[in-house]
């Protein structure tokens, strides 16, 4: 783009889901809109048909978040190879036989559905592809330089910089144009690490997810393959982190007697287990998530531990909102108009982050109080019909606060 072009209308770092998802709900909002995507990898999706993989890992998309891929058009085609939840089993390892969270108690059919991130990754590139107001840039975004009603991005591979009236920072956890900026952020550690992997099972799953609670930290198993009669599950065990290097390396063998021990016999026996990684879990917070000509999305805004799989649907309703929000301006980069934004989402991230937090606390330490108390929050769940209805709408991503709702 030469000097005496007018600026871009957006521009986003990262073409990870959320800076996808943001960039097609502006580009399907404001079609006259000029956006970019900076990022250093291929913009084109893979031309080859779609091969489900074992070892490929998986995303929870809630019925909220297959609302929004529905208005993008894209849910249809998601759905091919999305595995739909009918209910979600919670128990804590040891101690009450756990509580059932049926769809039915929602009103909805689903609690949600596990996608595979390869295909959740062809589809939403694929989509991007196809949108013509959409430009794909395969660099990296090294420096921000604010200007009066825009921002200029400096990028490494010596072209020319891009110029904005609005800059999406959507590049990962540890975003490195966050950190170049002076973004601080507010960490939490939880010294775990979750082991990710594939496992089959003797059992069918039934379309049923299971979050364990155990006194490392929490199991979650969800279900793969488009049928109920289905057996394989994705597995996310959290570990405190100076024994996850043992359990990720161990022979298979042990790694599913290990795994059977702590989640019981409710799929029968774990057959097979996929190739293992392992990640380090941290509550991450940046400090601003908006400046002027600036916001953060995604990870790059808050990075959740990975219990009740709230991370990614946080970061969708995120940028529902923003689009809302900035293509209705005349001005998407005033800091005014950002901090409306902020104000209508500061409820939603409060919500999510705390809860899942409190969550991970209250569930991995075998101190009596903390005992009695998540039993006693379990109990409730079982005895209250409506408690139980509002926990799973928070789960499903379908409360909206009254301020989102008059924003459409």
């Amino acid at each position: 783009m030469s000097e005496q072009e007018a600026p871009l209308d957006l521009a986003i770092i990262g073409a990870g889901p959320a800076g996808a998802c943001l960039a097609l709900l502006c580009a399907r909002a404001r079609p006259d809109w000029r956006i970019a995507i900076v990022d250093p990898h291929p913009g084109v999706p893979d031309s080859g048909p779609y091969h489900p993989s074992f070892d490929a890992r998986a995303t929870a998309i809630s019925a909220g978040s297959a609302q929004l891929f529905d208005e993008l058009d894209l849910w249809q085609t998601l759905q091919r190879h999305a595995t739909a939840i009918s209910a979600v089993h919670v128990s804590d390892r040891g101690y009450l036989p756990g509580q059932m969270l049926d769809a039915s108690a929602t009103g909805m059919d689903t609690q949600g559905y596990v996608v595979p991130n390869t295909w959740l990754g062809q589809v939403l590139l694929r989509a991007l592809s196809e949108q013509s107001n959409i430009q794909h840039h395969k660099a990296g975004a090294t420096d921000f330089v604010p200007q009066a009603g825009s921002g200029r991005l400096m990028l490494d591979n010596h072209l020319a910089p891009l110029t904005a009236r609005l800059t999406a920072l959507a590049d990962g956890a540890n975003s490195p144009l966050r950190q170049a900026l002076g973004i601080t952020t507010q960490d939490k550690p939880y010294y775990q690490n979750a082991i990710i992997a594939n496992v089959r099972c003797a059992k069918p799953h039934l379309g049923v997810a299971y979050e364990r609670f155990t006194e490392t930290g929490p199991l979650a198993l969800l279900p793969l393959g488009q049928s109920p009669q289905a057996r394989e599950m994705a597995l996310v065990w959290t570990q405190p982190s100076h024994r996850a290097s043992d359990l990720q390396n161990a022979p298979d063998i042990e790694f599913l007697a290990r795994l059977q021990q702590h989640f019981g016999h409710r799929l029968g026996r774990f057959m097979a287990a996929s190739e293992r990684h392992s990640y380090p879990l941290v509550l991450r917070q940046a400090r601003e998530q908006v400046r002027s000509n600036l916001v953060l999305v995604g990870n790059a805004a808050h990075f959740l531990h990975p219990v009740a799989g709230q991370g990614f649907n946080l970061a969708l309703r995120d940028c529902a909102a923003l689009s809302r929000t900035i293509t209705t301006s005349d001005s998407p980069g005033e800091l005014n108009v950002l901090q409306g934004y902020l104000a209508q989402r500061e409820r939603d991230q409060t919500i999510t982050s705390r809860a899942g937090d409190a969550m991970v606390r209250l569930f991995s330490t075998t101190a009596l109080p903390a005992v009695a108390l998540r039993h006693l929050g379990l109990l409730s769940l079982e005895l209250a019909p409506t408690l139980r209805s509002a926990f799973g709408k928070q789960m499903m991503g379908l409360t909206r606060t009254a301020q989102e709702a008059r924003h459409g």
